[in-house]
């Protein structure tokens, strides 16, 4: 049976308030009368929709790396070299994981994966893999163009993430009191894809000189 807008706007609604409660009150101390609470609805639809309270948190995990996903995957038409490519992957992946709601989701994660190694599991394939992923291909993808040269596009995507991250995210994560600004990310993204692009010696019209 096809999923109706309300329904679907429903399910978003649950996502939403799921987030903010995990982020606020952990895994554990989490229960489903909190995001019934915060969003509304009835116990049944939220079993409905996501099986149990390990069900919903994976929704949440999916639904935030698709928003990430889909921002990839609609790259503006004139962006056809790989440094437009991953300039853009690049500023749109650092954007996302400092974000204040990464950040936090990201913490919550640390303090809870060691008593729920599933939920770490499941944060893992959503997420950081289901990126890798995709960046995975698209460098396969390059590679057999002739743009790159990736004899091994998932080792490549490795570099390209440490990369990318470089200290910004683990300042952030520590609250050091030194985060970036988006000129200093987006500059030291631009920075980052250059050294990957010398590294995987992109065709001429890509070298950095």
């Amino acid at each position: 049976m096809p999923v109706t807008a309300r329904g679907q706007a429903r399910r978003l609604a649950m996502i939403d308030a799921a987030k903010a409660v995990f982020i606020e009150n952990g895994y554990e101390r989490t229960t489903l009368d909190m995001v019934i609470a915060r969003a509304g609805g009835s116990r049944r639809t939220l079993y409905e929709c996501f099986g149990d309270k390990a069900g919903l948190f994976r929704a949440v995990v999916e639904e935030n790396t698709e928003t990430l996903i889909s921002t990839l995957a609609d790259m503006p038409r004139e962006l056809r070299t790989p440094r437009d490519v991953l300039n853009h992957y690049a500023k749109a992946y650092l954007d996302m994981v400092l974000s204040e709601d990464a950040l936090a989701f990201f913490r919550l994660m640390v303090a809870e994966s060691p008593k729920f190694p599933e939920l770490g599991e499941a944060f893992y394939q959503a997420g950081p893999l289901r990126l890798r992923n995709h960046l995975t291909e698209y460098l396969r993808r390059a590679h057999d163009a002739g743009q790159l040269q990736v004899p091994d596009p998932l080792l490549a995507a490795r570099h390209f993430f440490g990369l990318i991250k470089s200290d910004h995210q683990m300042s952030a994560l520590l609250c050091t009191g030194s985060a970036a600004t988006q000129q200093d990310t987006g500059a030291d993204a631009r920075a980052a894809v250059d050294v990957f692009l010398r590294g995987y010696r992109a065709t001429d019209g890509d070298v950095v000189t």
